[in-house]
């Protein structure tokens, strides 16, 4: 899978690890400084445990997953392949960044979104045909419903999205 760089964008993950590390020394580390802010608060044996409670589970993928997929989406309908490509190619970077969280949402993923429905929007957008997007993408949109069935959170239907999310403009 291909990733196009970004200062922050999927890595906030490893930027927010970074920063602990380069501000606390690590963390728990007693030779080391303690992180400063609300993470600083806590004590040593209770800070991975607070981190773990903002990132969460897979739902903070999926945050992620939605914004990219709406954002794919306008920018294939309005013309903006790069960016399409841009923001597609990050819905599967956030999917995996999720696997580390929750594993066992995988097996699903993979056989049906990641290796099913997925390749085939985003070599359509590579392809830059409209036509070819608009069929490929309500395919995508039914492998995501699936695998949410298969997940058993089956009332978490994903439609074609009516709200574009950013300001961006194709010229």
């Amino acid at each position: 899978m291909e990733r196009h760089g970004s200062r922050w964008g999927g890595r906030w993950l490893v930027g927010l690890a970074v920063i602990v590390f380069a501000l606390g020394g690590g963390i728990g580390n007693a030779q080391g400084p303690k992180p400063g802010g609300w993470l600083g608060k806590l004590p040593a044996e209770k800070q991975i445990e607070a981190i773990d409670r903002q990132l969460r589970g897979f739902d903070m993928a999926m945050f992620e997953v939605n914004y990219r997929y709406t954002e794919m989406y306008f920018g294939a309908i309005e013309g903006n392949w790069d960016y399409a490509l841009y923001t597609g190619e990050k819905i599967a970077w956030a999917i995996e960044n999720g696997f580390e969280r929750r594993p066992k949402r995988r097996a699903n993923a993979e056989a049906i979104f990641l290796k099913g429905a997925y390749p085939p929007v985003i070599d359509a957008i590579k392809k830059k045909d409209p036509a070819l997007f608009k069929e490929r993408f309500d395919a995508l949109r039914a492998a995501c419903n699936a695998c949410h069935a298969a997940e058993a959170v089956a009332f978490i239907k994903v439609g074609i999205p009516a709200i574009k999310q950013t300001p961006l403009v194709t010229n």
